[in-house]
């Protein structure tokens, strides 16, 4: 709509040329080339901004205002965004002072040498206009002409329609008659305003009569004529005949939206008849759009002071009453109550609304987020007196609320101030916090004595746990260690934990030098209890100070402090404190990571005795480990105690050495005192040296010491691998047999670590050995059979050149695990070979099992990795084949990885005509190996190939095709697409030399050729501007371009929406090229266009033509006409164009319930229920539909008919799929239908649907589905838990309960995650490893502790999981890959 807006003006209605700068003048040229840049980006952040919301704010336009004024030389372009900015688009600005705005960008720019045209004096009337600014209209034609600026037929309705606004008839009588003097066309906008010029000077009888005026015209009066009338009987607050007039339109062609029943709706609130909003409210449609169109509705009735009509409006937001539970709700309340709050609305009326959004459940907390807009808008008297009424409510006010209004009397000095807040917390009853005190009011008085002092004046109260834990802060950020041990030191002082002041006091530690104090305040943390109460002990509270002091400095200061840091730790270890083993660990890897082991030694003595640490916490880089450790053994020997543990860390020492020599002597000196840990370790440095038969001794020796030993998953894979290698397949299978028995727990990695020993034992060309060990391994559910596990069982008669054997074995696998691995490979070598017998076998086999298109597929890339190609072209070109992007990706990736040049080439050139095949896809994957082979001839061939196939390249093909260029020092001969901010990085000269290079229009031009070359690069660019100017100077010239180029140029404007534009240059350019049409893409366009537009009948005569000439539309082109044609209930021209479209020569992959679902809408849309019913159902019953193709689904119908409450549908419509589910077990209808009602909260309605059709509770696919796509948005888990609700036996609630979470970690709501744990942990299932992820996450970031172990790995690699592991189970995933 924006882009419309602005480019169809900006672009096009005035500034034909732009200003070229002096050439002499080298800095001028390159502000404008970066002022370019700017007015790009300008233009795209205000579209973005209407886009979402169809509007913009004052800070954005201020902002791009301030930006262009800096660069001092503002363009023409620039000045007419900036006043189009100023009118109807700032609904929360009051329209003088939208006004006062738009005279200041004027005044401003023009001081700076911005040239105005017509089309500026223009725009400020428009304006004037949006913002009822009243003017003299013969005074802004004086200012025009003294500035020497004609005013054109725009100007002269703009000026109808102002003296019209204010009733002077007269005053508009003479413009018009000079408009007929000039022979100005007259239009339909003139009309509306005589309309309205009429109304409001009492001569109502006279409006009425423009209508008929018009008529005998030639004028057909549209829906803005109707919506003028509308408002005029509105102002007079003559509903009745507001309510003749709707019902007259929609007897006519004339389509009322929504935003034209929103007009009436303003002016009869503004004329002060607010009891009749309601009428027109309740006909709105909810058209798409509707929400931003009644938002800025509801903005523009709070600015006006109509807050009550705006809450009437707000309350019918459908999205409201139908997601009340979720986050976007909260949204769509917002606005309405940040405005207000920014428009000072009484309290009273504000708590009013806020009770009503509460009451009607439409906002979960209006009162905080109130308080929230108060305090944004540095609303100190609002925002206590709201947090007032809410204590009074019951509802929770915090201390930080408090925190902006200290926050800005912090920043002034203002104590008065910081007095008042605190007095206003006491009376409230919220106790100032530590954060409150510390962050917030200390610093606003010179002393921590003149706060007390101060504070405790004016009554408020300091002897609380908050005012000393910030005193202590203070004091130990001043440095004043001896102040804090003294108050540390009073018992009458209240209890603080260690946790409120632990950083204050870390940073007063690393600016002391006074180590007496330093260790006397940590004694006292660790013997005084008080200050460890939300820890586990004064042991770990202490550690975990330690570690964090030494966290906190950076390896040059713990470096500077090494000798003041080994005497703290002396003094602590004399003072008899003590850290946990872990936490030592943790200190111990700090140290070694700042490169000061030297400390270690000085921490260690801190251990506490009863936490046993292992070799491996010793110092790390002792080279005498091992020998202290032997020496250590021989005195617990001599001793005679216990020496388990010791051998062990020995063991694992020489393990960690890799010494097997010396760890299997030592296990056989002290075998009697060897741990089962001892032997894992040694069977897996045995299995690592190849070693299989010592392995196994070892293995054999645990089972007799302990049967019920067992190890982790890596060191059996170990020991399988290494007795698979040697042969030794018995013995290998009796240890995957112990890890069924033993429920060894298996990982992600488990099933590419069995794929590894089996390819090793294929590689050996043991055929039987595979086969075993690959059926013990699926037989025992160790490893799902995947294609990959499966590939050795047909690599081992590859590597033996035996193709029939291998063959075989494919088909075995097909059989037993639906699988078909090295298929591709298996062909590649029959081919090869040119055994077409067996080459047939394989072929019928792959048709019979995955179909004729995977059997094509397969055959196709065979013949290209073996360089068939002329056999290949002949698979290609099958009729019917279709393009399969997975397909085409995996060869395309499998020739870059092999380097396979010629085959790629083949492919890409071969499929140029596959039907659905995205060229400029294919050609990327040529480019990217390209790239790869540092190959710029060859990239640069391929961009002419583009060229003559006619591809549209993406922005992403472009710049890897500029970067092979670039590369290679060779010019680039198009435009790289770039951001505008990375060329105002760049130097002033840069900036110049690009500029240079890139003003096309200053270059000296010749030809057509280059004229052409101009126009499609700015089409690319979107920079339509330069493309009209460029198609203007052509038509000068007399120059004319190929009828590609023309569509390529009507194709940009109509995907601005620019129709009559587009046709002007139709008109124009049929009058030099005989017979020309508009190509393929551009009538899609035009058929979009058209629709949007309202004009269906033109619509449907371009889509005609386009058959009549064999062109194809697009799948968007058709679905939006039928999608229109169905709200008008025009089923006669629906019926047309599906007839037209059965007669396509080549199908365009049209969904079968286009067709289907609309024709039901249409008729519905009729009123003719029945006959709808009797269209549709014939489609779902077996038997009675053997000559059409089988329904799908009617979720689009359900749920169109459910928005728009038509209950008769409902209730027939409903009655029929309980028909077909009861009679004739079809159950995809009631399914579409239950799931409808769920995701709009019609929970009863599910559920006697459900009690109705039980077997709807059995349809998982369709189910989990539902699940899926609704667990994409936040605020949606009520929706998956009012199903669970509904559905009690739900099949697969491991996949559901991982959804739900992904809800709640959408919604950052702890509290349910936290309860659906639990009931999974009740459930007794098991939760997959991306539900405990997001659970832990989620409780981290909500700084709670976790207990369970996090999963290690990031979101994305369990993600990848556990599609791999769909993809495993799903044969058509595997094959075709798409």
């Amino acid at each position: 709509r924006f882009c419309r807006y602005l480019n169809s003006n900006v672009c096009l209605c005035a500034v034909a040329t732009e200003q070229k700068a002096p050439s002499k003048d080298e800095g001028i040229a390159a502000v404008r080339a970066k002022q370019s840049m700017q007015f790009d980006w300008a233009l795209n952040k205000l579209d973005s901004s209407v886009r979402r919301t169809g509007r913009i704010t004052k800070t954005l336009l201020l902002k791009i205002f301030h930006d262009i004024c800096r660069t001092g030389f503002p363009s023409g372009n620039q000045a007419l965004l900036l006043l189009r900015s100023c009118g109807s688009l700032l609904p929360e600005m009051q329209l003088s002072e939208r006004t006062d705005l738009a005279h200041r960008i004027w005044d401003k720019l023009q001081e700076l040498g911005a040239a105005y045209d017509v089309s500026h004096y223009n725009a400020l009337l428009k304006v004037y206009l949006q913002n009822e600014h009243k003017f003299s209209p013969t005074d802004f034609l004086s200012k025009m002409e003294s500035a020497n600026v004609q005013p054109n037929r725009v100007t002269f309705q703009r000026l109808i329609t102002a003296y019209c606004n204010e009733g002077d008839i007269e005053g508009a009588s003479k413009i018009l008659g000079f408009m007929k003097s000039k022979d100005l066309p007259i239009t339909e906008v003139v009309f509306n305003s005589l309309v309205t010029g009429h109304a409001r000077a009492g001569d109502m009888e006279n409006a009425e009569g423009i209508l008929t005026v018009m008529s005998g015209a030639g004028i057909e009066p549209g829906p803005d004529t109707y919506v003028a009338l509308m408002n005029a009987y509105a102002e007079k607050g003559d509903i009745e005949n507001v309510k003749q007039t709707l019902e007259k339109v929609e007897k006519t062609d004339a389509s009322l939206m929504d935003r034209d029943l929103m007009q009436i709706i303003f002016s009869l609130a503004k004329s002060g008849y607010p009891q009749y909003v309601q009428d027109i409210v309740e006909r709105m449609r909810h058209d798409r759009g509707y929400v931003p169109d009644a938002m800025n509705l509801c903005l523009s009735l709070i600015t006006q002071g109509l807050e009550e009509t705006a809450f009437q409006v707000l309350k019918t937001f459908p999205t409201l009453q139908s997601e009340n539970q979720n986050g976007d709700s909260l949204d769509l309340g917002n606005f309405f109550i940040r405005h207000c709050i920014n428009r000072d609305t009484t309290i009273d009326k504000l708590c009013h609304f806020c009770e009503q959004l509460m009451e009607a459940n439409l906002h979960s907390t209006p009162f905080h987020f109130a308080v929230y807009c108060a305090l944004d808008a540095k609303k100190s008297e609002m925002s206590i007196e709201l947090m007032t009424i809410m204590q009074k409510k019951d509802l929770s006010v915090r201390p930080h609320y408090f925190w902006p209004l200290l926050a800005q009397y912090q920043k002034e000095k203002n104590t008065s101030g910081t007095i008042e807040v605190l007095k206003a917390m006491q009376n409230l009853g919220v106790e100032p916090d530590v954060e409150t005190y510390a962050n917030y009011v200390q610093s606003s008085f010179d002393s921590i004595e003149t706060a007390r002092t101060q504070l405790e004046g004016n009554g408020c109260l300091v002897n609380t746990v908050g005012f000393y834990a910030s005193e202590l802060r203070t004091e130990a950020l001043n440095g004043n260690l001896d102040k804090v041990y003294s108050m540390l030191s009073l018992s009458e002082n209240p209890a603080v934990d260690l946790s409120s002041f632990r950083g204050s006091l870390i940073l007063g530690f690393k600016r002391s030098e006074d180590i007496d104090f330093l260790a006397k305040i940590t004694e006292l943390l660790y013997k005084d209890e008080r200050y460890c109460q939300n820890s586990p002990g004064s042991t770990e509270a202490v550690g975990y100070f330690l570690y964090n002091l030494i966290d906190s400095m950076s390896d040059s200061e713990v470096q500077a402090k090494e000798e003041h840091l080994r005497q703290y730790f002396h003094q602590l270890n004399k003072m008899g404190i003590v850290i946990p083993a872990n936490i030592y660990r943790g200190i111990r890897n700090l140290l070694d990571a700042y490169h000061i082991p030297e400390l270690i030694k000085d921490v260690i003595v801190l251990v506490d005795e009863q936490d046993k640490l292992s070799a491996a916490d010793l110092p790390k880089g002792s080279e005498d480990k091992i020998a202290a450790l032997e020496a250590r053994l021989a005195e617990l020997k001599i001793e005679n105690q216990p020496i388990g543990e010791t051998v062990k860390q020995l063991i694992l020492l020489l393990c960690g050495a890799e010494n097997m020599q010396k760890a299997l002597e030592v296990k056989t000196q002290y075998e009697s005192d060897m741990a089962i840990g001892g032997y894992a370790a040694l069977i897996n440095l045995c299995c690592r040296h190849d070693n299989a038969e010592e392995a196994m001794n070892l293995k054999q020796e645990v089972d007799r010491k302990d049967s019920s030993a067992t190890f982790d998953t890596n060191k059996y894979l170990a020991l399988v691998r290494v007795l698979a290698k040697h042969g030794r397949v018995e013995d290998a299978i009796l240890i995957l047999k112990e890890m069924k028995e033993k429920k060894v727990a298996l990982r992600d990695t488990t099933t590419t670590s069995f794929f590894h020993i089996l390819n090793a034992v294929a590689l050996k060309g043991e055929a039987d050995a595979v086969k075993q060990l690959h059926e013990s391994i699926v037989n025992l559910g160790l490893a799902k059979p995947t294609a990959n596990l499966c590939s050795p069982l047909i690599g081992v008669h590859l590597h033996q050149g035996n193709l029939p054997a291998a063959l075989d074995a494919i088909i075995d696998c097909q059989k037993k695990y639906d699988q078909m691995p090295r298929l591709h490979d298996v062909l590649c070598k029959l081919v090869d070979q040119g055994d077409t017998d067996l080459l047939q076998k394989a072929m019928d086999f792959v048709n019979q099992e995955r179909g004729e298109m995977t059997m094509l597929y397969d055959l196709f890339f065979a013949f290209l990795q073996s360089g068939k190609y002329k056999e290949a072209r002949k698979i290609i070109e099958t009729p019917g084949l279709r393009a399969r992007p997975g397909r085409l990706q995996w060869f395309a990736d499998k020739c870059t990885a092999t380097n396979q040049v010629e085959a790629l080439e083949n492919m890409v050139e071969m499929t140029q005509k596959l039907f659905e095949c995205d060229r400029d896809q294919m050609y990327y994957y040529l480019l990217r190996l390209f790239k790869e082979n540092n190959d710029w001839r060859k990239a640069d061939a391929t961009w002419t190939k583009m060229q003559e196939e006619n591809v549209i390249p993406r922005e992403r093909t472009l710049r890897l095709l500029a970067e092979i260029l670039k590369i290679s020092g060779q010019e680039i001969p198009f435009e790289v697409p770039e951001s505008w901010y990375e060329d105002a990085a760049r130097s002033t000269s840069s900036a110049l030399n690009q500029a240079t290079r890139t003003r096309t229009s200053d270059l000296p031009i010749d030809s057509a050729s280059d004229y052409q070359r101009r126009l499609l690069m700015f089409c690319k660019k979107n920079s339509i501007q330069e493309a009209f100017n460029v198609f203007m100077e052509a038509e000068k010239k007399g120059l004319v371009f190929s009828s590609a180029a023309y569509s390529s140029f009507m194709n940009t404007l109509l995907s601005h929406g620019l129709l009559e534009e587009a046709m002007d240059v139709k008109s124009k350019v049929e009058t030099r090229i005989k017979g020309f049409t508009l190509n393929d893409a551009a009538n899609s366009l035009l058929i979009i266009t058209q629709v949007r537009r309202d004009n269906l009948k033109d619509a449907a005569s371009t889509l005609e033509e386009m058959l009549k000439v064999n062109q194809v539309p697009s799948q968007l082109a058709i679905a939006r006409l039928v999608q229109a044609l169905a709200s008008k209930g025009d089923v006669e021209k629906i019926q047309f164009v599906e007839k037209l479209m059965s007669n396509l020569a080549r199908p365009i992959n049209l969904s079968k319930m286009l067709f289907i679902n609309n024709l039901v809408l249409a008729h519905i849309k009729n009123n003719n229920i029945d006959t709808a019913v009797e269209y549709v159902e014939p489609f779902y019953i077996p038997g009675e539909n053997s000559s059409q193709q089988q329904a799908t689904s009617m979720s689009y119908v359900f749920r169109k008919i459910l928005e728009e409450n038509y209950e008769a549908a409902i209730d027939k419509l409903s009655a029929m799929a309980e028909r077909l589910a009861n009679h004739f077990a079809v159950y995809k209808p009631g399914t579409d239908l239950f799931l409808q009602y769920v995701d709009l909260d019609r929970t009863e309605a599910a559920k006697l649907l459900l009690q109705r059709c039980p077997a709807i509770a059995e349809q998982k696919k369709s189910l989990i589905s539902f699940i899926a796509k609704t667990a994409q948005k936040p605020g949606q888990a009520h929706k998956i838990t009012g199903l669970l609700d509904l559905i009690k036996d739900f099949p697969e609630k491991e996949v559901v309960y991982s959804y739900l979470m992904k809800c709640y970690a959408l919604d950052n709501d702890v509290v349910s995650a936290k309860a659906l744990y639990e009931k999974v942990k009740e459930e007794k299932l098991i939760p997959d490893e991306l539900f405990l992820k997001r659970l832990a996450v989620l409780l981290k970031n909500s700084g709670e502790s976790l207990s369970f172990t996090e999963p290690p790995e990031s979101f994305k690699f369990y993600a990848d999981k556990l599609r791999r592991e769909k993809a495993a189970e799903s044969s058509d995933e595997n094959q075709d890959g798409d």
